[in-house]
């Protein structure tokens, strides 16, 4: 089976030198599952947590709903553990100016097959609004004008882009980048309202999986974009919570807490 391993390879790079570790864990559980990309994402995300809380920690499923969003083992424990992110509230607007970017790559990929190149694009005040039957158009915009550049010619730039950056690369990547790229602090309201999100799950969980000891939640922000909190180390983040553990960790740099109080 093919399988998509651009965020797993981003982590790996990333984390250069533990690249085998990390691998040895990620890769069996992508292998394991035919996963769409955003779950892919989540298998790196709590990959990462394993190998730097404690590398006796195995995981052994990544099942769907109504079961916890994977299953680990610790210490002879059978522990179910869920996986969340939080967002502000531009995520939308984010989402749609990063999906018609990767839309276009997709695009480029299909009429220049033989095209290897990295593009950073920057939208307009970092904002695009379209409706769906509108993507199509404005990604064609984006792939012209990208296709141009890397033969240099700068002409017929697309309105909505303020600049696109092009570099030789191994394959063909395209990239969102933001210009106020930096998220608010995440506060311990924040957080908690997370957690409490999360809360009602464990009743039904434990009516399911009778061989699950432990609930573990872990929540990520951290990740470099305007939709992610940043870590505030002058924040006390412990919050009374139904799980046995609640985890805080930073995407990018891999920070972790434990703020179950």
């Amino acid at each position: 089976m093919e399988i998509e391993l651009s965020e797993v390879k981003k982590l790996i790079d990333h984390h250069k030198k533990e690249n085998t570790e990390l691998g040895k864990i990620i890769l069996p559980i992508i292998e394991k599952y035919n996963l769409p990309d955003k779950e892919i994402l989540e298998v790196c995300q709590i990959g990462k947590f394993v190998y730097k809380i404690n590398s006796e920690i195995k995981i052994l499923e990544k099942p769907q709903p109504p079961d916890p969003d994977f299953i680990i083992e610790y210490q002879s424990k059978i522990i179910g553990l869920e996986h969340t992110r939080i967002f502000t509230e531009n995520v939308i607007n984010y989402n749609k100016a990063n999906s018609l970017i990767k839309y276009s790559e997709k695009l480029y990929s299909s009429n220049f097959p033989d095209d290897k190149l990295f593009a950073q694009i920057f939208i307009v005040d970092d904002k695009i609004e379209y409706k769906e039957t509108e993507k199509r158009n404005l990604a064609n915009e984006i792939v012209k004008y990208i296709h141009n550049l890397s033969k240099g010619i700068n002409e017929n730039k697309p309105s909505f882009i303020s600049k696109v950056k092009i570099s030789i690369h191994s394959q063909l990547s395209f990239s969102y980048n933001e210009k106020n790229w930096q998220g608010p602090y995440l506060t311990q309201t924040r957080l908690e309202k997370e957690i409490r999100k999360k809360e009602h799950k464990i009743k039904n969980y434990k009516s399911g999986n009778k061989q699950i000891s432990e609930y573990w939640l872990v929540l990520f922000i951290g990740s470099l974009s305007s939709v992610s909190f940043q870590f505030d180390e002058n924040e006390n983040y412990e919050t009374e919570t139904e799980f046995d553990n609640v985890f805080l960790m930073t995407d990018f740099d891999a920070e972790i807490i434990n703020v179950k109080k």
